[in-house]
């Protein structure tokens, strides 16, 4: 046993070593930062799979060698800490050059830290120079026009992405022949019922530890709100009658309260059903797992299927040792008699959608070169080159999926699905309190059906008045910039751009306004019966 004198000496000396540890390192860094004329530039992002930190490496190394003084680093920060570092970041003045915007970061206030570049989007890409790109408006390059990038509030481009994706059914394509002889995946939700039921009796035959489908909190979630949205396409049809198009889920939900629908209607019973059905489907206790228990037991073959992201490709390639596949969740067919008559066509995949861009900070210490390094992130040759090494879907419109991702192209064709409640805060929480009673050998329809309607009402409107005040406060801030616009217009009355930004903000602010009041009537209303 270390004696009491010599314990307190040698915690002096451990500390005494951190702490000069901790100066070397930021001394080491200062020094890279300020050496001669080369200069840092930095980006951090929350996608920690391998494909894309090897295709971030590849393109910053490759950045370099364009730019011999330039030095890039890639920051990988766990998305569960992301918000908080990067806010303590953008507060302190030092943030990177570049930051992905979204897990919270980039909304509201937030804004304020990043530098729009709305002028450079609306000019080529200069390293699109040479390829059918090269005359194109930089935003014009993207598949989603920059949307992702784009804010409502000021009308300005604040970031570019390199980031979209699909959801599929990754499955072990030689398990899978092994059980039913052939690799082809199931087309309908009833063939994937029978293949299930295929897997546990090949495993309870061959005495093998295998469950048909990896399940997770997550994964769950994502595959009950497809199949709710297939039940829901006809009702939110009917809610439509003049376009025969599904509403959207605002609209859904107010007609609810509204009394135009009710946890009665065949659609939503339907839809609850068809979930207690899918959960059978999963492992026991699967809402209490996670993504991780899921992935491994996929990889180790414990599962012959594993919902996912496409953007999980290069991970998971890399770690199975058997062919990967992978397909879309099938929905029921429309001639399905027990969940086909819900629903109108097959649905289709959103195409265009991106997430994730880089911002560039205002504590940028070189922001024209930061600008210049995310043009070349997103331009047609580095989009190839991120494609080829991250195994992922491009973003940029001349860029071609790739054969072997051909199992992760969006499915374009189909009807739009219903209404979703997975990206609404209340009426989610709500679904995942109460959706534990449709699983298991003890799932009951009605009893989910009884305890989530008793709170479903009080959700919505909690929803709602929570997006009211949102809107109000954007309102209200978008005010002093509409503003600022008007007063430059009449300074320069002669300049369409100004002109047109001045008439677009009106408009949009217009019609804002008009949807808060609009909701706060048909609120009002539901209240009234």
């Amino acid at each position: 046993m270390i004696p009491q004198p010599h314990r307190k000496r040698l915690l002096f000396l451990l500390v005494l070593v951190a702490f000069i540890v901790s100066v070397w390192a930021v001394g080491q860094r200062w020094l890279r930062d300020h050496a001669g004329d080369r200069i840092t530039l930095r980006f951090a992002h929350w996608q920690l799979e391998p494909g894309v930190r090897d295709a971030f490496d590849s393109l910053a190394r490759e950045y370099e060698r364009l730019h011999p003084n330039v030095r890039v680093e890639q920051l990988l920060i766990p998305e569960n800490i992301f918000r908080q570092w990067c806010t303590t970041q953008l507060v302190g003045g030092s943030a990177p050059d570049l930051v992905q915007i979204g897990k919270g970061v980039g909304h509201g206030p937030t804004k304020r830290y990043f530098i729009p570049f709305t002028a450079e989007a609306n000019q080529p890409n200069p390293y699109n120079a040479g390829t059918t790109l090269a005359r194109v408006p930089w935003r014009n390059t993207f598949i989603d026009g920059m949307n992702a990038g784009y804010d409502p509030e000021t009308f300005e481009c604040y970031s570019a992405t390199l980031f979209t994706g699909t959801i599929r059914m990754y499955y072990n394509a030689d398990l899978l022949r092994e059980i039913t002889g052939s690799d082809t995946p199931p087309a309908t939700f009833n063939e994937l019922r029978l293949l299930c039921a295929r897997v546990r009796d090949f495993a309870r035959e061959r005495n093998r530890d295998l469950v048909p489908i990896a399940g997770s909190q997550l994964s769950g979630s994502i595959l009950m709100d497809g199949l709710f949205q297939s039940q829901t396409q006809r009702l939110a049809c009917e809610l439509n009658p003049g376009a025969w198009f599904p509403v959207d889920t605002e609209e859904f939900s107010l007609a609810y309260l509204n009394g135009r629908w009710s946890l009665d209607a065949p659609a939503f019973r339907q839809a609850a059903e068809l979930m207690r059905v899918a959960g059978q489907l999963m492992p026991p206790g699967f809402m209490e797992s996670g993504r991780e228990q899921a992935n491994l037991m996929f990889v180790q073959g414990r599962a012959l299927m594993m919902m996912g992201f496409s953007v999980e490709n290069a991970g998971v390639t890399k770690h199975v040792t058997f062919r990967l596949r992978a397909f879309r969740c099938p929905q029921p067919a429309t001639d399905d008699p027990r969940f086909g008559p819900q629903m109108i066509a097959p649905a289709a995949e959103n195409a265009v959608a991106t997430y994730g861009g880089f911002g560039l900070t205002r504590s940028s210490r070189h922001p024209a070169q930061a600008l210049d390094f995310l043009r070349f992130l997103t331009s047609e040759a580095s989009c190839r080159t991120y494609t080829r090494i991250s195994h992922n879907l491009p973003v940029i419109v001349s860029v071609p999926v790739a054969e072997e991702l051909r199992d992760f192209s969006p499915q374009l064709d189909g009807f739009p699905p219903g209404p979703s409640y997975m990206y609404s805060l209340d009426p989610k929480a709500l679904l995942l309190r109460t959706q534990h009673l449709l699983y298991g050998p003890e799932g009951d329809t009605a009893v989910f059906l009884e305890k989530f309607g008793r709170e479903f009402a009080t959700a919505l409107r909690n929803d709602f008045e929570r997006n009211i005040q949102f809107r109000t406060t954007s309102v209200r801030r978008t005010e002093s910039t509409i503003a600022a616009t008007r007063q430059l217009l009449l300074a320069s009355p002669g300049d369409p751009v100004l002109a047109l930004k001045y008439q677009s903000q009106v408009e949009a602010q217009n019609e804002l306004e008009a949807g808060v009041y609009y909701t706060q009537l048909r609120l009002a209303q539901a209240a009234r019966r």
